[in-house]
């Protein structure tokens, strides 16, 4: 139920932070700001400096993607089926994306678009001012490896046993590796 801060020097507990139920996303840090989601529904933000709660921020379900945070704004999915996009400093929303199911992932913003997959099997190429899809990519299994992007090129993993590379333009499929299991975690470049 706890997020922990831990000098790095010395393995002694600096803070910890009650967030009401289990911690599954890991953090993000922008401006002095700490984001995380928790089990109980809540994204949070914690001023570092002091601890304190600075807002927090309701959805329908658990959140497990870790948020990315971008020109003050904090993208992140919910086991709710949507994709959040909600202002930096006041916790408001700016916009929402329904997928056909739960949004594991961590997002990646790559100028003007967010990419992330879904359990719906599909990755996501949404446009981060409106929210609107630019394009989507079909698996035949879950989604719930975080993409990365390198060279115009994203990649990602699907529980379908294949890694995937698409063109970050158009979502149009450059190849795609047979694995002999699900590929559930994210790829390295």
């Amino acid at each position: 139920n706890y997020l922990y801060a831990v000098d790095a020097k010395t393995g002694q507990q600096k803070w910890k932070f009650d967030s009401g139920d289990d911690v599954s996303s890991s953090p993000s840090i922008a401006n002095g700001v700490l984001y995380f989601g928790s089990n109980d529904n809540f994204l949070y933000a914690i001023v570092l400096k002091t601890v304190e709660l600075k807002w927090k921020f309701e959805t329908g379900d658990d959140i497990y993607s870790s948020p990315a945070v971008n020109k003050g704004v904090v993208y992140f999915g919910s086991q709710d089926s949507n994709f959040y996009a909600v202002n930096a400093n006041t916790g408001k929303i700016k916009w929402k994306f329904k997928t056909g199911n739960a949004v594991w992932t961590s997002p990646y913003v790559a100028g003007n678009m967010v990419l992330f997959g879904s359990f719906d099997t599909y990755l996501y190429a949404l446009d981060t001012k409106t929210g609107r899809q630019i394009w989507n990519f079909g698996t035949d299994g879950y989604v719930s490896s975080s993409p990365s992007v390198a060279e115009e090129v994203v990649y990602f993993g699907s529980w379908d046993n294949y890694l995937y590379a698409v063109d970050i333009h158009t979502g149009q499929q450059q190849w795609a590796f047979k694995t002999e299991a699900s590929v559930v975690t994210s790829p390295c470049i």
